[in-house]
């Protein structure tokens, strides 16, 4: 007869998948160099390569509908990046095409689609962040990693606002086509229906991290006697990436600000 702690011993391991072993700490490091590496050169071909890894990295972790829309915005961005660029960009010179009378311009175009991939990495690799790290990991690890409960709370604050002012806009157009208030069949209908309620949406999401931070203060969570949680999963060459990852920092922030005071 098996006895529950031999049904405990023979239980199968549940298989972590490849970006569960990587702690969120080298994650950060990761989108750091990565935001570094587009920043300091303006090659489109290396843009386009970092664009290309960041975009592989999420088809082969997963996907989530919050990035796709993060990528819709993004895109229209750039569309009106590259129209303004192309068109009043100050060191405009060479005529690349004309449509309708219109010029525009090489050097502005190259500009702004620079900055577009700029864009794109920051995006692409901040949502391979988000999606394959919780919160709950997040926090812990960086406890775990010596930094104060206070610190934590206010990282994980600023990382997860944005998502949730986009649940609650969600939620809040929603409320508004069940009453039939706003159709939003155009784009202008759709930019009518953000502008009133953007004022409420940021003081909503705000109160909401103000009710968080009382719960978990009257929970004891800031209580510097607390036992911080270990974590029970293994993480594997932490520190070697850590210390990789941050000397590809240093070296990329040196470079950059090393051709910026020479002039190069």
């Amino acid at each position: 007869m098996m006895t529950d702690q031999t049904l405990i011993s023979v239980a199968p391991r549940v298989k972590l998948k490849w970006y569960q072993v990587i702690d969120p700490i080298t994650k950060l490091l990761f989108i750091l160099d990565m935001t570094s590496l587009s920043f300091a050169s303006m090659n489109l071909l290396l843009q386009a390569g970092l664009i290309l890894v960041a975009t592989l990295l999420l088809l082969f972790s997963k996907l989530s509908s919050t990035i796709f829309k993060a990528l819709g915005f993004s895109l229209f961005l750039i569309c009106t990046m590259l129209i303004i660029q192309g068109l009043f960009y100050s060191r405009n010179q060479t005529v690349l095409f004309s449509v309708l009378g219109v010029s525009f311009y090489k050097e502005g175009l190259i500009y702004a689609t620079t900055l577009g991939c700029r864009v794109l990495v920051i995006i692409l690799t901040s949502g391979f962040f988000m999606v394959t790290t919780s919160i709950s990991e997040n926090a812990a690890y960086l406890e775990l990693s010596g930094l104060s409960y206070k610190t934590v709370y206010v990282l994980m604050s600023v990382c997860y606002i944005l998502p949730e002012m986009m649940r609650n806009m969600r939620k809040i157009q929603q409320a508004q086509k069940v009453r039939g208030t706003n159709p939003q069949k155009t784009l202008i209908q759709k930019l009518k229906s953000v502008l009133p309620v953007l004022i409420p949406l940021v003081i909503k999401t705000l109160d909401q991290s103000m009710a968080r931070s009382i719960s978990l203060q009257l929970r004891g969570f800031d209580n510097l006697n607390r036992t911080v949680r270990t974590s029970q999963r293994v993480y594997r060459l932490s520190r070697t990436l850590h210390i990789g990852l941050t000397g590809l920092a240093i070296l990329l922030i040196g470079w950059k600000i090393w051709t910026k005071i020479n002039g190069l």
